[in-house]
């Protein structure tokens, strides 16, 4: 894979905001629809405005990805109205003052490896022109109807092939190249998502209890890979949940609540692992915990 391949393609969705009467997709709607009323849509915007304020600003050296800006569902389906509607807002990061020194460890990773390439080349071509000549007389001796003859060429054959892989797998320029994109990619995008009233969150089945920030439920912390890049992850739980058997996380419910009104609150963070805790301290729990019923 060439390392261009490795780069990031970073795309943005920040603060799209879905209410849960929406999140059918082409499930019939029986009730038909109607407009969401001034005072629903002032609910879930001050909430979500309470949320765009705790979470941190761009640090030193990143930007915040697309406008920032809060929206809430205008249409709904009067089939789910009456269930607590999800909305989130979603932040997404990204490093930019590094980025000549990030396609540097690139650059010099590719030049290594075509390096490497070029010393191996010779004996590869004539490796390569072997084995050429090998299927010419096969070819030959299949056209002359002396098939046992040219089978009797397939152990060279193979033997040629063994040696050409045997000369392309020398070195160590592909672990040179596969920990230099590592390098390169790592601790450049972070993500951070508060969502409202979800039914059910999971948890990583390796994931590990955090200390409790003011006013959360329960907090978790695991890692991922994705690609070449370990990405650590944090989910905090606010309001009032139940653990179920399997590990999930259940909302507790909340009948006598207004549909828009928030019952619950999850964060959901992504970050390098070095960068994790400082995000998660930048972020104010404690005032969206004042949100919803603990």
């Amino acid at each position: 894979m060439q390392a261009s391949e490795y780069l990031v393609v970073i795309t943005c969705a920040l603060g799209m905001v879905t209410a849960a009467p929406m999140a059918r997709g082409d499930a019939p709607c029986d009730k038909g629809y109607r407009d969401t009323t001034p005072a629903e849509r002032a609910t879930m915007t001050a909430v979500l405005e309470a949320a765009k304020k705790a979470l941190p600003p761009a640090p030193t050296g990143w930007v915040m990805q697309g406008d920032d800006q809060i929206s809430v569902t205008t249409s709904l389906c009067r089939d789910y109205e009456g269930a607590p509607w999800n909305y989130h807002f979603n932040r997404e990061y990204q490093r930019v003052d590094d980025q000549e020194a990030r396609n540097k460890i690139l650059g010099d990773a590719a030049t290594a490896s075509a390096a490497a390439q070029a010393l191996k080349q010779p004996r590869l071509d004539a490796i390569m022109a072997r084995m050429q000549k090998l299927t010419e007389r096969q070819v030959a001796l299949f056209q002359k109807g002396d098939y046992v003859g040219a089978g009797a060429l397939d152990a060279e054959v193979a033997k040629a092939q063994g040696e050409y892989q045997k000369i392309l797998d020398e070195g160590d320029s592909q672990a040179q190249m596969d920990a230099a994109v590592a390098k390169a990619s790592r601790d450049q995008t972070m993500y951070i998502d508060v969502v409202v009233n979800s039914n059910q969150e999971t948890p990583d089945a390796t994931a590990k209890s955090l200390p409790l920030p003011p006013g959360a439920r329960a907090a978790f912390r695991w890692s991922t890979t994705r690609g070449t890049v370990v990405e650590d992850h944090a989910l905090i739980l606010l309001g009032q949940w139940q653990r179920s058997a399997d590990g999930s996380w259940k909302r507790v419910r909340h009948p006598e609540m207004a549909p828009t009104a928030a019952q619950v609150i999850s964060i959901s963070v992504t970050a390098d692992p070095e960068r994790l805790n400082a995000i998660l301290g930048s972020i104010d729990v404690k005032s969206l915990a004042a949100k919803v019923p603990n």
